[in-house]
């Protein structure tokens, strides 16, 4: 099911709206939120957990049980690549009652990493930025043009990246890309090193010491490596236990700074 299938009916949005939106909030009590390039939007009524409950069970395939272990890490990877967040009531790893839903939208800009590609080709990256602030849309462009030239491997632990479904990647990623879902980030980078040969390696949201020190591994067998992680700057990633080994290592030679998905980006060497 389409995500936009899922919502509660609301005549508040245009469709217009809801084709553009990248986020989408569901709030017990509070009325559906559209996010876009327009700006944020409110629906008419406020909603039940009853809505919450029916939005939940459409995005799941209307079978809980068998999301249980992606619900339990508080996300789950939709078909095309979107991403639901959950909250609510818990019970160990058991989602007793969901509250609130949030749904980032991926929608593939082609020309996202247009300007900003000649300057970094080739090179160790790290795309920075707080949640929503377009890191993961940038860094798909960027591996969609240096697929183009060379081999990449990308880790896309939670779906977000390729979006891929059964195994095949439903958003355009080069065609000498080759893709790994699920699993542990820092031993998929591993295997997909001693598996694919790669030129080139491409991961999101690093901050684990342990995919630190993958990442240091991957350097020093001469792959590169673009990843992107939450952070303010290159000082707040420094403040970070697993991103400060990768800066005081100096495996990225550039840092890519995004604070908004419309605002323009920012190149910084280290």
């Amino acid at each position: 099911m389409d995500w936009h299938q899922a919502l509660p009916p609301d005549g508040a949005f245009t469709k217009e709206e809801i084709a553009t939106a990248f986020e989408v909030r569901l709030r017990c009590a509070s009325p559906l939120q559209l996010t876009g390039p327009w700006g944020l939007r409110q629906g008419s009524y406020p909603l039940t957990q009853e809505h919450i409950r029916l939005a939940l069970l459409s995005l799941c395939g209307h079978s809980l049980s068998h999301r249980e272990e992606a619900l339990s890490q508080g996300f789950l990877a939709l078909p095309g690549g979107h991403r639901l967040g959950v909250c609510g009531e818990r019970s160990n790893h058991l989602l007793l009652a969901p509250s609130s839903l949030c749904i980032r939208i991926a929608r593939p800009i082609p020309q996202a990493a247009k300007d900003i590609f000649p300057l970094i080709r080739g090179k160790n990256v790290l795309i920075l930025g707080p949640p929503g602030s377009g890191k993961t849309t940038l860094l798909r462009d960027l591996v969609r043009r240096t697929a183009g030239e060379m081999q990449v491997s990308v880790v896309d632990t939670r779906g977000e990246i390729a979006a891929c479904f059964q195994g095949t990647p439903q958003m355009d990623v080069g065609p000498m890309c080759d893709v790994m879902t699920g699993g542990r980030k820092d031993e998929m980078m591993i295997m997909m090193l001693r598996s694919m040969c790669p030129q080139m390696m491409a991961t999101d949201e690093l901050g684990t010491e342990e995919e630190a020190l993958a990442v240091m591994e991957i350097s020093r067998c001469g792959v590169g490596v673009m990843a992107t992680a939450h952070a303010r700057d290159a000082e707040d990633a420094k403040s970070r236990k697993g991103l400060s080994l990768l800066m005081e290592n100096r495996i990225f030679s550039h840092c890519i700074l995004l604070s908004h998905p419309l605002a323009p980006a920012r190149v910084v060497a280290l």
